[in-house]
């Protein structure tokens, strides 16, 4: 019974192995077109998908491409939009340049005003620091509440007023988000 099973396993491998020899010897014509001397299938009809070659009569190719230098060169889409490529964008790759955490919190300038104005008008001492946004502060600096009603919606942020200027920082990590000239 053994052997028998055994036998049935080489005549198996054997086929399997003849099989294999067979598909990889081709005809000398078939070597380099797989469908013999005429022409590629897909070219045998005499007709193929509409546009999937460019047509010779217009050939701006500014015109007729989608895309120019990563923008899109449609009617209406808009010219320097975050989509577009920094090395083709002068406003995309100073943002690209900006760490994350020195990104503004979209204050408006109604709102910076409005919050320069409070801090000026306020009693908080004013701290000798110079810095920028995406710069962390010590802990120990003091940061004095930013009422509600001047910034609504702008999230868990203080004021540091300065010589020159106010800094809004966020007080969980001491890292300036804005910055507001006077």
């Amino acid at each position: 019974m053994r052997a028998h099973r055994f036998t049935l396993s080489a005549l198996a491998l054997l086929a399997g192995m003849s099989l294999a020899a067979a598909q990889q010897q081709a005809p000398a014509n078939q070597a380099t077109n797989p469908i013999g001397d005429g022409p590629f299938k897909s070219q045998q009809g005499g007709k193929e998908e509409p546009g999937s070659h460019q047509s010779g009569a217009n050939n701006d190719a500014n015109n007729d491409m989608v895309f120019v230098d990563g923008k899109l060169n449609v009617p209406g889409a808009p010219q320097d939009s975050q989509t577009v490529p920094s090395k083709s964008s002068k406003h995309n790759a100073e943002i690209d340049a900006l760490p994350i955490m020195a990104m503004s919190i979209g204050l408006s300038d109604e709102q910076k005003h409005r919050i320069a104005d409070s801090v000026a008008k306020s009693d908080a001492p004013v701290e000798a620091i110079d810095t920028k946004p995406g710069d962390m502060l010590p802990v120990t600096t003091q940061a004095a509440e930013l009422p509600k009603d001047i910034a609504p919606g702008v999230g868990d942020v203080k004021t540091i007023r300065t010589k020159d200027k106010v800094l809004i920082v966020r007080p969980a990590n001491m890292v300036v988000v804005d910055t507001i000239k006077k």
